[in-house]
């Protein structure tokens, strides 16, 4: 590893590489054009066979931090027990924050995350040189890198990873949040860590103004979209060459995604009598639901499912798709999607988009003018979203150009990676390497010590 006093960030992630997350691939590499140095720590290495091929181009390092405790036990003990002897108060301080929260979650979550940071700070970072007044022990192994800041992307396992690494070794850090994080996560752990964060970044403006209100004023919460490099997604010139119109989804067969949905919208179009042949791609937990579902509604002859492709590979089905549909939907739960990459580059290649008005999606596809949005969940909404564009080409074409219009305007990945970069810049250059607000010197605030015993004593006084 890199030990020279450089200013590297590291760059905390869930899984790495993932082929659902281009974004964040493209984020990285226009980092490192910005100039940065930037180090990975991945939480899993998901061992997907396919890649994307801008992986191959990231120059930063990859270091992966064990994510299943049991079969790494003796070596989680082994980091833990050592940083808690170089470290006592402040590792003290923040165990004990951990466990409480795992104890009044009822999960073991928060503590694993902790320990993953622990095992992070002991093994694989350098103490900063304030931290390191107070260091029993400090060591020049070669196994460790010096960082100037971290960031993660997801606001909860890898931003609770960064809080804790940050929280143990006197580093500040900042976050990404994008959606599934943002809407299942309690509200008082996700305030702590934004209002902890030197800043927030997120991908719509409907997840800015969410976090703003959980954050409150004093968060800084930046929006930057997720952008295309536009050079890759030339603007497709489409003619009528007299066959069925090719309709296009694609996503991770999820439940937010609305594939079922969509099926029956399709079957709806059929039986109303339109032609027209379907290509979904993208595998997952539901392939399974969605094939019996087309079986039942004898839809074989219309739709075709395929498994995960690279970007490159989608490119191919995005020249030859005449209409791209996504059904998204929000969920009990509260899950859903912010604004799907795959919708952004649908419409940077000129093909009209239908989809949901759900979440940040109308921000992008603006209903009559850049694509057509339509109700969630309601099959017969979206079956006539898709039907206009099939009954009025001229139209459907005008959307398409209006829509990559819309992403030269707004998704340009450079400019919008270029906040995230100034963003970083200020952070640390504002940080005098210290320790965060949340603990002084290893001990916590005032503040968060009065809502731990608050909070504490709430837990044991519940019946």
């Amino acid at each position: 590893m890199n030990t020279a006093s450089e200013n590297v960030i590291g760059i905390v992630l869930k899984g790495y590489p993932r082929l659902s997350e281009t974004f964040i691939i493209n984020e990285i590499l226009l980092l490192e054009k910005l100039g940065f140095k930037l180090h990975i720590f991945a939480l899993r290495n998901p061992g997907e066979i396919k890649v994307h091929e801008n992986v191959r181009k990231v120059r930063a390092q990859v270091t992966y931090i064990p994510d299943y405790f049991w079969p790494f036990f003796w070596a989680f003990i082994k980091a833990n027990v050592k940083l808690w002897w170089r470290r006592p108060g402040v590792y003290w301080q923040a165990f004990r924050f951990a466990a409480w929260r795992s104890l009044r979650q009822w999960s073991s979550s928060t503590i694993k995350r902790f320990a993953q940071a622990a095992y992070m700070a002991q093994n694989h970072l350098e103490l900063n040189a304030r931290a390191a007044k107070s260091d029993v022990q400090r060591t020049h192994d070669g196994n460790r890198v010096r960082l100037a800041h971290l960031y993660a992307h997801f606001s909860h396992g890898p931003t609770t990873v960064a809080y804790f690494a940050a929280w143990l070794t006197g580093l500040k850090y900042s976050f990404s949040a994008h959606a599934k994080d943002i809407y299942l996560q309690e509200h008082d752990f996700l305030r702590e860590k934004i209002l902890k964060a030197q800043f927030v970044t997120t991908c719509t403006d409907y997840n800015r103004n969410y976090l703003q209100k959980v954050g409150g004023p004093e968060a800084r919460i930046l929006r930057s979209y997720h952008g295309l490099e536009l050079e890759r997604f030339p603007l497709i010139e489409r003619a009528d060459n007299g066959e069925a119109p090719r309709i296009l989804s694609v996503g991770r067969f999820v439940p937010k995604k609305g594939f079922p949905i969509l099926i029956r919208a399709l079957h709806l179009l059929r039986e109303r009598g339109y032609k027209f042949h379907c290509h979904l791609i993208g595998g997952g937990e539901m392939e399974l639901e969605l094939r019996s579902l087309i079986k039942k509604l004898k839809m074989e002859n219309r739709i075709v499912l395929s498994g995960a492709l690279s970007q490159e590979e989608l490119l191919g089905h995005y020249r030859r798709a005449d209409v791209f549909a996504l059904a998204c939907e929000v969920q009990r739960d509260g899950d859903r999607d912010g604004i799907p990459n795959v919708i952004v580059e649908a419409m940077a290649l000129g093909i009209p988009v239908v989809s949901t008005t759900i979440s940040g999606i109308p921000e992008c596809v603006e209903d009559g003018t850049s694509g057509v949005l339509v109700a969630e969940k309601d099959p017969s909404a979206l079956a006539n979203g898709i039907a206009a564009l099939l009954d009025r080409p001229d139209w459907a074409r005008e959307l398409g150009q209006a829509g990559r219009a819309k992403v030269e305007k707004d998704y340009d990945a450079l400019r919008n990676v270029k906040k995230i970069g100034a963003a970083l810049r200020q952070a640390m250059s504002a940080a005098e390497v210290s320790s965060p607000a949340l603990f002084n010197n290893g001990v916590l605030s005032t503040e968060v010590k009065t809502a731990y015993r608050h909070k504490r004593a709430e837990t044991h006084s519940a019946p």
